[in-house]
């Protein structure tokens, strides 16, 4: 015969462990817990059976981490608004640019332009944060951007009275390194065919190192011609090509070849690929020196200004409209009012 299974209402009462009751009772069936299974408790009561109640009284504020495209759509539909397209290989300083930029505007106005609100905060915080006294680490250090959907920080700025919007686009460094061993891989790199202006990073540091040198000057030029295969720069945005951690050029034996390497990539680029980009500007950046006796930033007003730089109005073309009949096919003739 099977033995009766001992259960209680009372999640306190231990009668199936100890085999006593405890209300007392010593005939069970005066129990009105006894027998009985126990009640499941709301999601809204904690084990008290009393019910949670929510005290916050405050406001929820949005996290401010860096926007997924979505959010991006919407800051774009604010304010007139510039795109920035960032290129680099894996540490050739991306996050560095961005967090060093923001450095800047703590500081005061830069390149005429004056902070003026961000929907990122909290992310840009959190990319400076380790370049920064306050991080207790011997050198600045900047976070490896992580592979996976792109992000963007977003800062406003306000320059001779107008408000103006920065969303600048941040990608892992090897998803571009991908782009110069096949092409198709730039395919999903949607951010580039809306940008206003594409900065390509060449990393100072590998340059100046004698058997990272080749790899720095051939890796670049691949990387651009994967992507306008791909039509990614098929509005001509303008083209910034940026030379960063000058404090390690500086500090090469080798600097006077860096800077002949860096200008024939920047004459490379230009020859090869004018038509796909509307304007040129080169930079020489250290946005996070680990010399703490080198400026932070430098480099980065000038870019900023190029950056803010409108972009050169594409031509507009003269569409004909014809139906088939004879008086479509006529030409307008060209009047010389002068």
């Amino acid at each position: 015969m099977a033995e009766t299974e001992v259960i209680c209402a009372n999640r306190e009462c231990r009668i199936a462990q100890g085999g006593r009751c405890i209300e007392g009772h010593d005939d069970l069936a005066k129990c009105p817990h006894y027998g009985k299974e126990p009640e499941e408790l709301d999601e809204d009561q904690d084990d008290d059976g009393l019910t949670l109640v929510d005290t916050f009284d405050g406001v929820h504020l949005p996290d401010a981490l860096p926007l997924e495209s979505g959010r991006a759509d919407r800051v774009l539909a604010m304010l007139p608004a510039r795109m920035i397209g960032v290129i680099g290989v894996h540490d050739s300083g991306k996050t560095s640019v961005i967090a060093g930029l923001f450095d800047l505007f703590q500081l005061g106005p830069v390149s005429g332009a004056s902070f003026a609100g961000s929907s990122t905060l909290h992310g840009l915080e959190i990319i400076c944060h380790d370049a920064r006294v306050a991080s207790e680490r011997d050198e600045p250090h900047s976070e490896r951007t992580k592979r996976g959907e792109v992000r963007f920080y977003h800062i406003d700025v306000r320059r001779d009275g107008a408000l103006q919007s920065l969303l600048i686009a941040d990608r892992s460094g090897e998803e571009y390194e991908e782009v110069s061993d096949l092409a198709a891989n730039a395919t999903a790199m949607f951010e580039l065919r809306r940008a206003d202006v594409i900065t390509v990073l060449v990393d100072g540091r590998r340059l100046s190192s004698p058997s990272d040198r080749a790899d720095v000057m051939g890796a670049i030029p691949l990387i651009i011609q994967g992507m306008v295969e791909n039509g990614a720069f098929e509005r001509k945005p303008n083209l910034a090509i940026i030379l960063t951690k000058d404090d390690a050029v500086q500090a090469s034996s080798r600097k006077d070849r860096v800077e002949q390497d860096f200008r024939s990539i920047v004459d490379g680029i230009k020859d090869a690929f004018a038509d796909h980009f509307s304007d040129f500007s080169s930079f020489v950046t250290s946005a996070s020196p680990k010399d703490t006796n080198v400026m932070r930033g430098s480099g980065l007003a000038e870019m900023l200004g190029f950056w803010l730089k409108p972009s050169v109005e594409p031509k507009g073309l003269r569409l004909r409209y014809r139906n088939g009949r004879v008086f479509d096919g006529l030409m307008p003739a060209e009047t010389d009012l002068g």
